[in-house]
């Protein structure tokens, strides 16, 4: 008697843990699917400033879609490139100071996407902080000693790209963005600007 009142419990157990199941990976799937990763463009960009030279560039970017199109998003990205320096006058010396340094831009920001189901255009304006390694100089007699310093300043990027889709969710990109140093100091004592192009690629997680 006792294995029979059991037999639809063990089934309505089942059956409910199923479905709870079923509901959790909907949710997950729902948002899964609205996370694109990843992105990753290569272009160009061209210094604004006369102590760093013109340098490639790489981006790769976290995305989350309210909807896929003409709706707001939030990016998370990363932008890294490597320049050319040549310092002047450091530290009160008449020497020059060359060489190459790492950026590493951490931006986030809303933006917008609109368009339709092949062509889509999105703008944002991000804002975050600039990390990288100054050169410091110190002269004692005629020796110069040349040492890095680690810095971080906040810095802000206006992006607009152009994404033609060859499915819902991949498509191939063209962006075009302007990079602002608010301060003057280090390599951009004469400008903070640096305006740039690249390509890449955006897919959705799921």
């Amino acid at each position: 008697m006792i294995r029979k009142l059991l037999i639809p419990i063990y089934l309505l157990l089942f059956v409910g843990a199923a479905v709870a199941q079923e509901e959790t990976d909907t949710t997950f799937n729902k948002i899964a699917s609205r996370i694109f990763l990843p992105s990753f463009d290569i272009g160009y960009q061209f210094s604004g400033s006369d102590l760093i030279g013109n340098s490639l560039v790489a981006k790769t970017s976290i995305e989350y879609r309210f909807r896929n199109n003409d709706d707001f998003f939030i990016r998370l990205s990363l932008d890294t490139y490597g320049a050319e320096y040549n310092l002047r006058e450091i530290n009160n010396t008449t020497n020059n100071i060359e060489g190459t340094v790492q950026f590493n831009d951490f931006l986030l920001a809303p933006g917008y996407r609109f368009g339709d189901h092949e062509f889509r255009v999105l703008v944002t304006a991000m804002s975050g902080i600039k990390t990288y390694e100054f050169p410091t100089a110190d002269l004692n007699g005629t020796t110069i000693t040349v040492r890095q310093k680690s810095r971080s300043i906040f810095t802000s990027t206006f992006l607009i790209a152009g994404e033609l889709y060859f499915d819902q969710k991949s498509a191939v990109t063209l962006s075009l963005h302007y990079n602002q140093v608010w301060k003057n100091i280090d390599f951009w004592e004469d400008g903070g600007g640096a305006y740039g192009i690249s390509m890449g690629f955006i897919t959705s997680l799921l």
